[in-house]
């Protein structure tokens, strides 16, 4: 099978033409830049290695190539390699978060699907019980209470419905026994419990809230008690497919509201998430009532440029925003934003917003605090900065946080900003903070030895062929100059189909990008070498085309060497010499002779022509 269609059945049987159109519309700069921060040096950007911990920047990513590559630890990708690695996201997932930035739909008509996730049941079971759930509200006898709690609350039937709201009813086994699931996926989709040999619904009598991933899939629920029951709040236990660490409540709703909001707003739960969607004030998202973690602060900050952290105003509250604020720190690069808003004691969201109105609240949001002015003025209220006591105290407490900072400018920063504090040389402060910090992985490996190369990880070592595969790969304009591909193809030189396949593709697209190039690639056989061979760190300064035509020119040379190798084992093999052997070999050695003074540049016009009229007897 040809590469592509290799990497289309693996890529989840999406059209080629949707994977390479998403490609040529997504910058991989922007994509990286999101959890890397970069900085322009030439044509590309540099940066810290989000793959291993190093101090020297070794992380490249070329615009020009639609590709990221690490000449330290060997990592490299496009676009969708990055959301891959750096996210741990599965292809298809990939490939769809970046769809949604672009605007873009994944096609789906049954065809270019994937063959069927082991957890598709799981996720079918929650979508009943998502339906019945919907329908207790609308229709169930005791959905009385719980349709006034959310009148109470202002709560339309069109925001009720845009957050898919619905209601348990009370008893033990009205979901068991009406959503039409069978009751051991319910056990594993976290909707039922068994103790004792008896099965349970587990949400009784709670208004539900369907929480959704990112392709809005709806992984779990949370339920509020109706009445006065404890506890107030129950989430669905983690799952195969719910994991409260990685989703963020709210999140796909506020990007299907913007494909990008400008901000989110990320407050304590669920029905302040949805009591400011009823007042006007979009991209409200919750952490699902536990601490922000890191990977949900890398969700946000990859979904929108500005976060603002609005917590009650409490001892609880300022606890949280404390907890999100070093999760988030640690994530904070590029052009992303973090705010702190402390609303005032006794009010939360909900009750603000109505008691001042959403332009009085935007503005609220708009005039919070700077995350960074946040970490050091709650520092400042619990050490003293006055007393040398206060100081020291202040400087270990900041530490912690800070020495979880990747190197750049934030950390930069925040370091002087912590120096003026505690009255310190911002050196020492950054040398206290490299001193105490933890080794997190193995640090940049050791330059090859002179006459090597590094690709990927690795050593190669450079052959015509493999020359011309990583020229290529880097410039597949090139391919306008290197003749007819055919002329490659049935010869017995490693790698030789492999360069005349990526021939007829550049010449067959010719504004094909590197990054689209190798995705062609993605799950065939030689995925790994062109990687390699597209990260291969070649000499500065050289003359690329010329190179690259050198390197065809070789090749052409090691092709009618193994010719004439041929020719001569056919006359011993019949014995004699006969005038079209003796022919044939003597127009073999006249075209190696031109060829040689061809790249020593002594031919003369009437040379080339010969040359081209002995290549055209060889099919070269």
């Amino acid at each position: 099978a040809r590469p592509d269609a290799e990497a289309c059945a693996m890529a989840g049987r999406i059209p080629r033409e949707f994977i390479d159109e998403l490609l040529a519309r997504t910058d991989v700069v922007s994509v990286v830049g999101g959890a890397v921060s970069l900085r322009r040096t030439g044509a590309n950007y540099k940066g810290l290695c989000p793959f291993h911990d190093e101090r020297t920047p070794s992380f490249i990513v070329s615009p020009d190539r639609q590709t990221y590559h690490c000449f330290g630890c060997g990592a490299h990708g496009n676009a969708i390699g990055f959301l891959i690695e750096h996210d741990g996201l599965p292809f298809l997932e990939a490939v769809e978060e970046l769809a949604q930035r672009q605007g873009m739909s994944v096609p789906d008509d049954g065809r270019h699907r994937a063959p069927t996730d082991h957890h598709e049941p799981i996720y079918r079971t929650l979508e009943a019980a998502d339906r019945f759930y919907r329908d207790a509200l609308r229709s169930h006898p005791a959905r009385r209470a719980a349709v006034d709690y959310l009148r109470r609350r202002g709560i339309t039937g069109e925001v009720a419905a845009r957050f898919g709201l619905g209601f348990a009813p009370p008893g033990w086994d009205n979901l068991l026994k009406q959503s039409g699931a069978e009751p051991n996926l319910l056990v594993q989709a976290g909707l039922a419990a068994e103790r004792e040999g008896r099965t349970y619904d587990r949400l009784r009598d709670r208004i539900t809230f369907p929480i959704r991933d990112r392709r809005g899939r709806v992984v779990g629920f949370g339920g509020r008690v109706v009445g006065d029951g404890e506890p107030k709040y129950l989430n669905s236990p983690e799952t195969a497919v719910f994991h409260k660490g990685r989703e963020v409540y709210g999140l796909y709703e506020a990007t299907q509201d913007r494909r990008r909001p400008e901000q989110l707003v990320v407050v304590e739960g669920y029905m302040d998430v949805i009591a400011l969607a009823q007042h006007g004030v979009d991209g409200a998202v919750a952490t699902l009532g536990t601490a922000t973690t890191g990977e949900q602060a890398q969700v946000m900050l990859r979904a929108a440029p500005r976060l603002v952290l609005c917590f009650d105003g409490d001892q609880a509250g300022r606890q949280a925003a404390w907890r999100a604020m070093e999760n988030l720190l640690p994530a904070l690069r590029g052009d992303r934003e973090v705010a702190v808003l402390l609303l005032p004691e006794g009010e939360d969201p909900d009750s603000l917003v109505r008691a001042e109105g959403a332009d009085a609240f935007q503005g609220r949001l708009r005039d919070a605090t700077p995350v960074a002015d946040f970490f050091f003025q709650r520092l400042a209220e619990e050490c003293d900065p006055a007393t040398v006591d206060g100081r020291a105290r202040l400087l270990e407490k900041a530490a912690q946080t800070l020495r979880r900072l990747p190197e750049g400018a934030f950390r930069q920063v925040m370091v002087e900003q912590l120096a003026a504090l505690t009255r310190g040389d911002p050196d020492r402060v950054e040398a206290l903070l490299t001193q105490r910090k933890p080794a997190t992985g193995s640090s940049r490996p050791p330059t090859p030895s002179p006459g090597t190369r590094r690709a990927g990880g690795g050593e190669i070592r450079r052959t015509p062929v493999r020359l011309a595969l990583a020229l290529l790969l880097r410039a597949p304009s090139l391919a306008e100059h290197a003749g007819e591909p055919d002329r490659f193809a049935d010869r017995p030189v490693p790698g030789l189909a492999l360069l005349q396949q990526l021939l007829e593709l550049a010449r067959r697209e010719p504004q094909i990008t590197t990054a689209r190039v190798l995705e062609r690639f993605r799950g065939s056989e030689h995925e790994t070498a062109l990687w390699k061979l597209a990260d291969w760190d070649l000499p500065e300064g050289v003359a690329t085309q010329q190179t690259f035509l050198d390197a065809l020119m070789r090749i052409e040379e090691e092709i009618l060497n193994r010719e004439q190798q041929r020719i001569v084992e056919e006359m011993e093999a019949d014995g004699m010499e006969s005038p079209r052997h003796q022919e044939a070999l003597r127009k073999a050695q006249r075209l190696q002779l031109l060829m040689e003074r061809h790249r020593q540049g002594t031919l003369d016009n009437d040379g080339t022509h010969e040359m081209e009229t002995l290549k055209g007897a060889f099919r070269l």
